[in-house]
């Protein structure tokens, strides 16, 4: 067993110094890709591109050289824009080694794991105006503008949650909850999900502020109302949390939903072999 571990340790002593120099050439090359990827793609690709108002970044068709393509090209018909005239070619392929660096088994950001007790600080955050407790309710405490999540995520899977709930929940709005706008006699359009109406009054929520206002409008007030199939959730929502605190959000849910307590994982609600589509 000495033996072993003295040959180990006399391979790495005698690796070649072109060798040791390539890896932490590819390390600084990923670690600028990284900033780069934080400062602008983030915002729609999410953190460590899970996912957010664009694709995630996975599956086994990113190639270095497909990434390359994609950043300086960009793909028309997209939101994805060519950036060739705003990174070199050199900050393009620090990007695509970023992007194929977090697809590695061995990535920071494998090792990530989610509990339900931040999770629940995280759902039920005062501070925040995005908080989820201020148009849902879980588990009895929290509001009602949005819908119920405790029966709606019963028996869903982490990465059903995580992908549905938290990614691109705007993609797939109840039609109990779609937003619409109304114009008022004074001249005012107002956007936002309809509550309770009665013969003379329409019950409101204003959710172009967070958290929400609640508005009682005279229906004697109110010229048109006008459906717009859409959803009332952000289509940002991933990228406003770090990747933890999406991991432990999913955790509080799924725990809460199911009535086990359970931890989250990357890998749980990462499809790795999918096309990098949602």
């Amino acid at each position: 067993m000495a033996n072993k571990i003295l040959l180990c340790v006399v391979c790495v002593l005698w690796m070649p110094p072109a060798l040791l120099a390539q890896d932490r050439s590819d390390r600084t090359e990923v670690d600028a890709g990284g900033k780069l990827f934080e400062s602008s793609c983030r915002i729609c690709h999410g953190e460590a591109g899970v996912g957010n108002r664009a694709p995630a970044l996975r599956g086994a068709r990113l190639t270095l050289d497909y990434v390359n393509k994609v950043i300086a090209e960009g793909k028309p018909g997209t939101m994805m824009p060519r950036f060739e005239n705003a990174f070199s070619a050199v900050q393009i392929r620090q990007l695509a080694l970023y992007i194929r660096s977090v697809q590695q088994p061995d990535s920071p950001w494998a090792a990530l794991r989610g509990t339900p007790g931040p999770g629940e600080r995280v759902f039920f955050d005062e501070a925040q105006a995005h908080s989820c407790h201020n148009c849902h309710s879980f588990q009895g405490r929290g509001a009602r503008i949005g819908p119920n999540l405790t029966a709606k995520l019963k028996g869903r899977s982490p990465r059903e949650i995580f992908q549905k709930i938290v990614i691109v929940p705007h993609r797939s709005a109840d039609p109990a909850y779609i937003s619409v706008a109304i114009m008022t006699k004074a001249g005012d359009r107002l956007v936002g999900i309809k509550a309770e109406e009665t013969a003379t009054d329409l019950r409101f929520y204003d959710t172009s502020v967070l958290p929400p206002k609640v508005l009682t409008l005279a229906r004697a007030d109110i010229v048109s109302t006008k459906p717009l199939n859409t959803s009332a959730m952000p289509s940002d929502y991933a990228s406003r949390l770090p990747l933890q605190q999406l991991l432990d959000l999913v955790a509080f849910l799924k725990s809460g939903a199911d009535g086990a307590p359970v931890s989250v994982g990357f890998d749980d609600v990462i499809d790795t072999r999918s096309s990098g589509r949602q």
